[in-house]
């Protein structure tokens, strides 16, 4: 076993990424809804935070080569799956939606988690995490608990082509980027479908469900684009081979197995399996570890945003084994790329299924895994 094997961590320096700006949560902002299992419009409470929204802040960018923003079409493909289908009325004709679930020990078990076809896990304020849980080809009746969201999902987000962002509300600051960002605002603050369930703490227990959130589909919607690369009929799996993956996410430490049979991660969250209410342990077909630097918000001084954009350094695991490079983005738009490294920038590509994506801090040892061969 090879226990740790850090992922190319000086290949490249705080520089070469852009700083942004976000925020924490702010109970106040938070909408009032009844304990209740309708999806009767909420009550909008009144936001006392005071806090303006500030520029984000810039750092030089070292000069990286340029990547393509789309992917030339091999297959005709689910979007957010990479499944091949055979004809585009197998796609569902719907914009992907992107939900924020909480993930302290008083929302778990979540709901909704296994449905997604991408969830992204980032650090948010006190060493905690929190999902964006991407849904498109899939339908999911419970989902929460959904709480608030932060600036960085900007730029995770905006690659899924103005996707619908489900969240509970926020502080001034990062409320203000999001309504002028290419995300559809769907706040619980002004929009209905959501609910509080009796039974759970406080602000632990917002919940609705895919059907309530795409129903506030605008008629100019986009149906997403696809944003993770996904091996061809000519590529062949030629990582090593990693069967445990261990990822430090500040407080929070994630083991994901790989199940041979299933072909399957599942995963593990401080020593304990990771369950959701509705689908049994959370497991995904892929799990891309995107090493991020994260710097402190000019919003709310508690709260470390990480950058994504630029570029930094990346382990894709799928079908039991790791392949290890960066991952490179220049616009909020673009897609997820990933490359053995930045001069020959050969594509590290997934098999098709869902993905968890997570942004553990760039620091050597923050993900290392077991069985792959001594080098």
């Amino acid at each position: 076993m090879n226990p740790t094997r850090p992922v190319l961590a000086s290949i490249l320096a705080a520089g070469v990424l852009l700083a942004s700006c976000g925020g924490g949560d702010d109970e106040s902002a938070e909408t009032t809804i009844p304990a209740t299992s309708s999806t009767d419009a909420p009550t909008t409470s009144t936001t006392s935070t005071t806090v303006a929204p500030t520029a984000p802040p810039t750092l030089p960018v070292s000069t990286l080569p340029p990547v393509s923003t789309t992917i030339a079409p091999d297959v005709l493909r689910m979007p957010l799956t990479g499944e091949p289908v055979a004809s585009e009325s197998e796609i569902p004709n719907r914009p992907a939606m992107a939900v924020k679930i909480d993930n302290i020990g008083r929302a778990r078990p979540q709901s909704g988690l296994n449905e997604a076809d991408i969830v992204i896990e980032e650090i948010i304020n006190d060493g905690a995490t929190r999902f964006a849980a991407v849904f498109h080809s899939q339908d999911v009746d419970l989902l929460g608990p959904v709480r608030s969201g932060r600036y960085p999902d900007i730029q995770l987000l905006e690659a899924f082509d103005r996707p619908l962002y489900v969240w509970s509300g926020g502080n001034a600051g990062v409320t203000y980027y999001i309504r002028n960002s290419k995300l559809v605002n769907l706040s619980a603050v002004n929009t209905s479908g959501y609910y509080r369930r009796a039974g759970r703490p406080s602000p632990h227990n917002l919940y609705t469900s895919t059907e309530a959130m795409w129903e506030k589909t605008p008629e100019d919607f986009s149906i997403p684009p696809v944003v993770l690369p996904y091996l061809r009929a000519s590529d062949t799996l030629d990582g090593e081979v990693a069967d445990t993956i261990n990822v430090v996410m500040d407080n929070v430490d994630v083991r994901w197995e790989y199940d041979t049979e299933t072909g399957t991660y599942c995963r593990w969250q401080d020593g304990s399996e990771h369950m959701t209410e509705n689908s049994g342990q959370v497991c995904t077909d892929n799990v891309v570890v995107m090493q991020a630097n994260y710097l402190q918000s000019p919003i709310d001084a508690r709260t470390p945003d990480a950058q994504m954009l630029g570029s930094n350094t990346v382990a894709v695991f799928t079908g039991g084994t790791v392949r290890t490079g960066v991952w490179l983005r220049w616009e909020t738009t673009d897609r997820y790329a990933f490359f053995d490294n930045l001069t020959d920038l050969n594509e590290i590509r997934l098999q098709p299924g869902r993905t968890f994506i997570e942004l553990p801090r760039a620091v050597d040892g923050t993900v290392t895994w077991e069985n792959a061969p001594e080098g």
